[in-house]
Order: structure tokens, then sequence, then C-alpha cells
């Protein structure tokens, strides 16, 4: 995600001490709506990653054996399941990897490295099953792991995962929602 950073104009005009307070308000303003657009923009193009990104998925893995082995073809009920999770994901988050899994199913991950990383695989129907390790305690890594019973959404247990895991990583632009 790109910085918002003022123009040289709105800096210029912040800066101008014969500005009147509502002048000096008004510019205030205006930088204030660019940043809110910027910060829309980059989260609705992280969203629009992972959408285009689960769309090659699927072309690329419809067929048996897509992998050169077994796999199980990725079948559009996966798919929009998949896709019903990503749109329903807060836009502050980071776009996840979307990643084909041999059983047919899709996983939705995010990885910060070795102690920040969590998947979710999520199938034609049934349960969410998810497994990450997000951060250490006591130096051991915390690993979480289960079943999450939520249909084409993501559970509140499982979203509270996703945000610890962004926050830990100190990610850039994440910022959760109140």
């Amino acid at each position: 995600m790109s910085a918002f950073t003022l123009t040289r104009d709105t800096y210029s005009a912040l800066n101008d001490q014969t500005l009147s307070a509502s002048d000096a308000g008004a510019v205030l303003r205006r930088a204030l709506s660019e940043a809110r657009d910027h910060i829309r923009a980059a989260a609705s193009s992280a969203q629009s990653l992972a959408l285009t990104s689960l769309m090659r998925v699927l072309e690329e893995c419809a067929q048996p054996a897509w992998d050169g082995y077994r796999a199980r073809p990725i079948s559009e009920a996966a798919a929009r399941r998949a896709e019903a999770i990503i749109n329903a994901l807060p836009p502050s988050l980071v776009s996840p990897e979307i990643v084909p899994e041999p059983d047919g199913e899709i996983a939705i991950e995010w990885d910060f490295g070795p102690t920040l990383q969590l998947s979710i695989s999520v199938g034609p129907s049934g349960p969410l099953h998810f497994a990450g390790v997000i951060g250490e305690a006591y130096g051991q890594p915390r690993v979480r792991h289960g079943t999450e019973p939520a249909q084409d959404t993501i559970g509140s247990d499982l979203l509270e995962y996703v945000h610890e895991l962004h926050e830990r990583a100190g990610v850039a632009g994440y910022r959760r929602a109140a």
C-alpha cells in the first residue's frame, strides 16, 4: 500500500500565516478527505487483488490433476465461498494470498514470517478449517487451529485471530475498525 502524502499546495496552504481560521479549516478538511479516499482506494485494491488471484486459481485449477498428480479440481462452489469470505473481510487488512489445495479447497493465507501466519481452508461447503502461528508467548509459538462452523462468512473468533495477526505484524495501513 502506498503512503498518503500532502501535496505541496496543501502543505503550503496549511503553513500560510495569512490564512484565516475558516480557510485553514477548509484546506484541512480537503486534505483529510483526500487521505480517506486514498485509504479506501488502497483497501479496495487489496481486496481486488485477492479476488483477481482467486479467479486465476479457479481458471488454472479447474481440471483434475491440475498439479500434475492427483489434485482434485477447484470447484466454482468453493471459489464462490472464498469470494464471499474475502468480501466479508475488513478492507483495512492486507490482501491475502490465494492458494489452491490438492483436496479441491482454496486456502486464504497471510504470511508475515515464521511466527506470524494464518491459513483458512475453504471448501465448497461445510466448516472452515484454519491453522496458524500468531506470535510467541514465553519463547514458544502461539499456535491457533480449529474449525469455524460459519457458512460464507468469517466468524468472530477467526476474525479476531486475523486482526491479532495483523496487529502483531505491525502492518502499515492496518487499523482495526472501532
